[in-house]
């Protein structure tokens, strides 16, 4: 175990990094990865950690309920192919998580990083909560849309994306009256996500500690809109683990 403050500041990700995931796309194979994994510990594991110590620290320096544990953070590379028809072996990109709780999978409300080649973003918020949860919500955007709207708007005049990866087709059941509402739209989102993508020159740099944490900043009222909901009902926001 790695105490957050115990690791050195977040050094930036090596090009080498990168260079390691495209490669590892196109060998996603076990004979590849092997005779690489100290790379991959090298070059994505350790400066991942380094990350995750860093942003945990500065958020507790401005007042933010979100840290990890650095050493369990970070989602494994390996894939789960017990049930799919795709058996490549190996992720193509690493995520970690920052939470309300410390934990990987608490689920109420996280802060996730997400390193890929072309395609790195920071995202805070909501991924596909269970049921009773989700339930809350909508009946929250249904029965007083201001709070949630105001947060969105604020969230967008920043730049940063609000929006599910996918959403209903229809409305949910029970909320089908609401379909003329302002708030329909967000009715039928199965997720609630912030987020922010970063080019990977971004990802390279040190600064990336503090564009992430500046977000979880901007992003906090969104997250606090959710908690909230979630402790007034007593019901967890658990979600599945994002990667």
């Amino acid at each position: 175990m790695n105490p957050p403050d115990l690791l050195p500041p977040f050094p930036g990700f090596r090009p080498e990094a990168l260079a390691f995931l495209r490669a590892l796309a196109t060998h996603n194979e076990r004979e590849w990865f092997k005779p690489r994994k100290t790379t991959y510990d090298d070059e994505i594991v350790w400066p991942m950690k380094c990350l995750v110590a860093d942003v945990s620290q500065r958020c507790a320096r401005l007042g933010l309920p979100l840290s990890a544990d650095p050493d369990r953070a970070i989602f494994r590379i390996y894939r789960d192919t017990r049930f799919s028809k795709d058996k490549r072996p190996y992720k193509t990109s690493v995520g970690a998580v920052l939470s309300r709780g410390g934990r990987r999978d608490d689920g109420l409300g996280v802060l996730y990083v997400h390193l890929e080649p072309a395609a790195s973003f920071v995202a805070a918020g909501f991924w596909e909560p269970e049921r009773p949860f989700l339930n809350a919500f909508r009946a929250a955007l249904a029965e007083r849309p201001e709070p949630f709207l105001e947060v969105v708007a604020d969230l967008e005049a920043q730049g940063l994306q609000v929006g599910p990866e996918e959403a209903l087709k229809r409305l949910p059941r029970g909320f089908e009256g609401h379909a003329d509402s302002e708030v329909a739209p967000y009715l039928k989102w199965k997720s609630f996500l912030a987020s922010r993508r970063f080019a990977d020159a971004e990802v390279e740099q040190p600064a990336l500690a503090e564009a992430v944490t500046r977000f979880a900043e901007r992003a906090a009222p969104f997250l606090e809109y959710g908690w909230r909901l979630a402790d007034a009902a007593e019901t967890p926001a658990a979600g599945r683990p994002r990667r």
